[in-house]
């Protein structure tokens, strides 16, 4: 049987966090590591996860938000400087765009870098899969892989990861669809967007634009309770709460979605490495 474990690198959001880093996480699969995700600090947190930016050959973005981008170039490039030669991305209509817009970008340092007798591969040989529509994704990782479209304000994708009897999902950023619920289905372990906490920066002080702005997320997150829903009809055995505004209650939104859903509810932190049995 494969060893699965699910690493959660950032559990933050937009707004910068000193308890929370970018969204980003990392799926191992008998040592294989599957970057999903590349918010801001996404290297560091790596390191600090004892995970070497080399060692990953796989990263999967879910959409095109700067927050789960942040921290992209820094792993692109530092990655390859540390050695890596292969690279593959798998991510929505537009990351070979931006990929390329990165290389564009730090064209003049990245010559430099090469001029010095750095190979350029795994950094202008890139693997780039985009998705263009929900169903099965192939790749060369040791799991089968399917994709559904989610509900938020640009293309985004949830990925459902097959390895033997065990099912990983990654929401990416989502307002509750049915299409969460069908992906999820029987999941071992489903990491599932909660930005809405009841708690949190938007929620506090009265600021009348912060309302506005959290009414508005509404249309495009889910809320603690929300997510327990979607568990508990997906009859989903462990939920994984991520994507947390400054000053989001943990405890809270832990009691809030247990209160609706039987299974096993964990309200990570940065680099809470979790098992999936």
């Amino acid at each position: 049987m494969s060893e699965i474990a699910l690493t959660m690198l950032g559990t933050g959001s937009p707004r910068p966090d000193i308890e929370r880093s970018g969204p980003a996480q990392v799926l191992t699969i008998d040592g294989t590591h599957i970057l999903i995700d590349c918010g801001e600090g996404t290297s560091t947190q790596l390191l600090k996860a004892g995970i070497p930016l080399e060692s990953i050959n796989h990263l999967w973005i879910t959409h095109l938000h700067s927050d789960h981008l942040f921290g992209y170039a820094q792993f692109l490039i530092g990655g390859q400087g540390n050695g890596r030669r292969e690279l593959t991305i798998v991510g929505p209509k537009g990351i070979k765009k931006y990929h390329q817009r990165i290389l564009e970008l730090y064209e003049e340092d990245l010559n430099y870098r090469l001029s010095l007798g750095r190979s350029p591969k795994g950094l202008l040989d890139v693997n780039i899969i985009e998705i263009i529509e929900s169903g099965e994704i192939k790749t060369d990782i040791p799991a089968y892989v399917t994709c559904a479209e989610m509900v938020h304000n640009v293309k985004t994708f949830g990925y459902r990861f097959y390895i033997e009897d065990k099912v990983v999902v990654i929401s990416g950023d989502t307002a509750p669809t049915p299409n969460i619920v069908e992906l999820a289905r029987g999941a071992n372990l489903l990491v599932l967007d909660s930005a809405l906490t009841t708690t949190s920066v938007y929620t506090k002080g009265g600021n009348k634009e912060f309302s506005k702005v959290f009414e508005n997320l509404k249309k495009e997150h889910c809320t603690p309770v929300q997510c327990g829903q979607i568990a508990q009809e997906a009859e989903v055995k462990t939920l994984v709460l991520t994507h947390f505004l400054p000053e989001a209650d943990g405890e809270e939104a832990f009691a809030e979605t247990s209160s609706v859903f039987a299974g096993e509810v964990i309200v990570p932190k940065d680099l809470q490495k979790i098992k999936v049995d």
